[in-house]
């Protein structure tokens, strides 16, 4: 009963979603570029290969790592602080005018990364059209169960504005006005670090609804039963209709 009502309450394709790198396909690798305090004289390292999946030696997924050094160089006294490393995608193409190109998310409301990383402390990073180009939009990318795969999701209007790690009063991410996202880390500790990374998406509708409750299904695969996981589903779709209805009282069917 409770199915045939869901199945007539939401359309079949009810939300979007579009892909903005997929490490799987081939020469997405010529897409990103690395960075790290190196450019100003510092001493950490910075990779990003294509590798064969840890788990699934079929499908290829980026390896974002290195090594993360604190120190200073010595010969740069205006440097007082040091010790990160970051991937992103490469600026789009300007265009015919050479004026700057960016990427719309405006239709959406949240990034999902599907990635398996360690201990450390990574942050998403974002840039949108904005007063400073050094202005950067950045998130925690909480990570639940390192050294397993899990597809972290993030609201895209929870990013605030940084300037080189500084809190800036608050503007709002301009979605439709995206130049750049990518990975980056800086959490103060000396040590290697290490990020498997399969793709990143932005998202909205029901396919946030679905990848959240595929995400929570895989992350309790392994102590979870089908039953148990099956009743997971279930109610994340009880609460999607229970939504629904308080919107549409009258286009419930009984």
């Amino acid at each position: 009963m409770f199915k045939r009502i869901f199945s007539k309450l939401l359309p079949p394709e009810h939300g979007t979603v579009q892909e903005i790198i997929n490490f799987n396909h081939p020469n997405e690798i010529n897409k990103v570029l690395t960075r790290c305090d190196q450019e100003l004289g510092g001493f950490s390292t910075v990779n990003l290969d294509i590798v064969p999946n840890p788990d699934d030696s079929k499908t290829n997924v980026a390896h974002f790592h290195g090594y993360l050094n604190l120190d200073t160089p010595p010969n740069r006294p205006d440097i007082t602080h040091s010790g990160y490393a970051m991937w992103r995608i490469k600026d789009q193409e300007r265009t015919f005018f050479n004026k700057d190109r960016y990427l719309d998310w405006s239709a959406y409301n949240q990034v999902a990364l599907r990635v398996k990383g360690d201990h450390r402390k990574y942050l998403i990073n974002i840039q949108a059209d904005a007063p400073k180009d050094t202005d950067i939009f950045q998130h925690r990318l909480f990570l639940n169960n390192p050294n397993e795969w899990e597809t972290v999701m993030v609201p895209l209007n929870h990013f605030v504005m940084t300037n080189y790690g500084i809190f800036r009063d608050q503007d709002c991410l301009n979605t439709s006005m995206i130049k750049t996202i990518g990975i980056g880390i800086l959490d103060k500790q000396f040590g290697p670090y290490s990020l498997y990374v399969d793709w990143i998406k932005v998202m909205c509708g029901d396919n946030v609804h679905k990848t959240f409750v595929e995400s929570r299904m895989e992350s309790s695969n392994k102590k979870l039963t089908k039953e148990e996981q099956k009743k997971i589903l279930e109610e994340e779709q009880k609460k999607i209709f229970e939504e629904e209805q308080k919107k549409f009282p009258n286009s419930i069917e009984g």
